[in-house]
C-alpha cells in the first residue's frame, strides 16, 4: 500500500498536464493488476474473454494537488501502441466511501460503491457523455451516471506511447484519503470491467 502527499500548485496552468510546475511535485508509482476474472459479472464478458490476457499496463505514475476547493489529479503511463483502433485509451481515479473496508480491486462493489473520475482519448460517436466524466462503480463495469453538477475535467498530452492526463474535480472526494486507479487499453479491446486496477488503495496524506 502506496502513500502520497497532495501538494499546492500555485497559478491556472495545472491542469495542463506539461505545466512546469508537476515538475517540482514528486509521484507516486502505482502498480497495477487484471481486475480478477471470476469477479466479472457479465456472462458475456466472462465468454468473450476466457483465456485472454488483460490488464497487463501500467504502472501509473500519479500526483496529487490542491487548488483552493479543486483536487487536482495527474496520471501517467505508457498506453496503447494503436492509439486509433477500435477502443479507446481510459484512465480513471476513484474514491472509496469514508467508511468503505473494500479492497479496490473490483472497483467498487454493490454495497460499497465508488465515486470514479474516468478520462477517455476519444468517444464512440454513438455516445454523448464528454472525455472527462464522474460516474459511480458498484463492480466491474457497473457504471452509472454520477452527479450532474461534479464538475469534472481533464486535459491530456502524448508524447509516443506515453500519455499524461490531468483530471480535476472537487476536493471533498477525497474525503476517505485514500483513491484507486483504473486503466484501459484500447489497443487490447479492452473496457468496462476488463482493465487493470490498483491492487491496494494509495493512502493520501495532506
Amino acid at each position: 500500500m502506496g502513500t502520497l502527499t497532495v501538494a499546492a500548485l500555485d497559478g491556472e496552468g495545472a491542469l495542463d498536464p506539461d505545466d512546469p510546475a508537476w515538475g517540482t511535485v514528486t509521484a507516486t508509482e502505482v502498480p497495477l493488476v487484471p481486475v480478477p476474472f471470476d469477479a466479472q459479472l457479465n456472462a458475456y464478458v466472462r465468454a468473450a474473454w476466457t483465456g485472454r490476457e488483460y490488464g497487463c499496463s501500467g504502472p501509473v505514475d500519479l500526483t496529487l494537488a490542491e487548488q483552493g476547493d479543486r483536487l487536482l489529479a495527474r496520471l501517467s503511463w505508457d498506453g496503447s501502441a494503436d492509439p486509433l483502433g477500435e477502443f479507446s485509451d481510459a484512465v480513471a481515479l476513484f474514491f472509496p466511501p469514508a467508511a468503505g473496508t473494500a479492497p479496490p480491486v473490483t472497483i467498487g462493489t454493490r454495497d460499497e460503491p465508488v465515486s470514479l473520475w474516468l478520462w477517455r482519448d476519444r468517444l464512440p460517436v454513438q455516445q454523448a457523455l464528454p472525455s472527462a466524466t464522474q460516474l459511480v462503480a458498484a463492480g466491474p463495469g457497473v457504471f452509472r451516471p454520477g452527479s450532474a453538477n461534479a464538475g469534472v475535467s481533464a486535459r491530456s498530452s502524448r508524447s509516443g506511447r506515453r500519455w499524461t492526463v490531468v483530471l480535476a474535480g472537487p476536493r471533498q472526494a477525497l474525503a476517505a484519503r485514500r483513491v484507486g486507479v483504473a486503466l484501459w487499453d484500447g489497443s487490447n479491446d479492452e473496457r468496462a470491467g476488463i482493465g487493470a486496477v490498483s491492487a491496494a488503495w494509495t493512502e493520501v496524506e495532506s
